[in-house]
């Protein structure tokens, strides 16, 4: 691997040149789901443990925030404040890595307050997390501005992540990095991957389409988006450019470039659908791996669906990257009984 080193080592150079926290736990296991593959009858399946990254029980959000708070901490700041949607794995690991910094953070969240406090909502609140609740976008935004306001009067230095400019790049460049070290994993055990699937909707996809530019190697990378909001393609290939040139890469990519499949959505953005729900259940019966049913769960049902096609012969190689949200399946407690 030594060519291949040399590629990896100039490609951290690049990532060193942001500044940067360290907050989460890296090199997270890549773990083979042997069972998983003999009841589905496909390929060599290994699953990247990023639900393991440490505070607030893990997931993707606290690799781009070591990029996102260090922006953050050029002013400062004694406060972050956040808006999020109710039940948001970012506020979860944005509270838990603010409380590691020893910084008090404000949570601004789209909704109606629950009745029964569940899920990524509840590890809030243990977090300490001040919380407020916002019945729309915009007066979301109102509240983020008011209290940041309010912080200031009272004599703290507040830092509102919304705007924060690192947002789009920090999780390219930390997938980038997670592209790595899923290569260097696999290498390890003498094979290299020939295929990449991630719930992303084009920030995380833009750092492992950036990887596959990079790297001498002919994997593809299957992204499998949890929404319809954005056009994935456009929005993927402007966020890799973004990331190319904020770290000196002289690289570029197109929306041709970007696979990326929109058809496990289901009914909509926060809604578990019948084919996510069957793939959660199948990770946690075959290999005690806990998904959730909104972002991973869909995106394993993208690798289920696509394997029982027969679109891998048994000796591929099919990498899918956990991204977290365990706490969702306590929000939608009934799916499982």
């Amino acid at each position: 691997m030594s060519g291949l080193s040399e590629i990896h080592a100039r490609i951290r150079q690049s990532i060193a040149t942001l500044p940067r926290l360290d907050i989460a736990l890296k090199n997270t296991p890549l773990e083979e789901a042997g069972n998983l593959s003999r009841v589905l009858g496909g390929p060599r399946i290994f699953v990247k443990r990023d639900d393991l990254t440490g505070v607030a029980l893990g997931g993707n959000k606290l690799r781009n925030l070591e990029f996102r708070l260090a922006h953050a901490m050029k002013d400062e700041p004694d406060t972050v404040i956040v808006g999020l949607d109710l039940q948001s794995n970012s506020a979860r690991q944005t509270v838990g890595a603010c409380n590691k910094l020893g910084l008090r953070t404000i949570l601004v969240l789209e909704g109606r307050r629950p009745d029964t406090i569940q899920g990524n909502l509840l590890v809030d609140y243990l977090l300490g997390a001040e919380v407020h609740f916002a019945a729309d976008v915009h007066e979301q935004r109102t509240m983020l501005d008011h209290l940041a306001a309010d912080v200031r009067a009272g004599g703290g230095r507040p830092h509102i992540l919304n705007d924060n400019p690192m947002f789009d790049v920090a999780s390219a460049v930390a997938y980038l990095e997670v592209t790595l070290e899923i290569v260097e994993q696999l290498d390890a055990l003498g094979k290299t991957p020939d295929c990449i699937y991630m719930s992303s909707s084009g920030k995380g996809q833009a750092g492992m389409i950036l990887a596959q530019k990079l790297l001498d190697l002919r994997f593809a990378m299957h992204g499998v988006t949890a929404t319809d909001e954005f056009h994935i393609p456009s929005r993927t290939a402007t966020i890799a450019n973004q990331t190319s040139t904020a770290i000196g890469l002289d690289v570029t990519v197109d929306e041709k470039d970007v696979v990326n499949f929109d058809n496990f959505v289901g009914e909509g953005y926060g809604i578990p659908s019948e084919a996510g729900n069957e793939a959660v259940r199948l990770f946690a019966r075959t290999e005690g791996i806990i998904l959730d049913p909104i972002y991973t769960g869909k995106a394993a049902a993208g690798l289920v669906a696509h394997v029982r096609e027969g679109r891998f012969a048994s000796d591929d190689v099919v990498v899918f990257v956990h991204t977290g949200g365990t706490p969702a399946i306590f929000t939608w407690n009934e799916l499982w009984l």
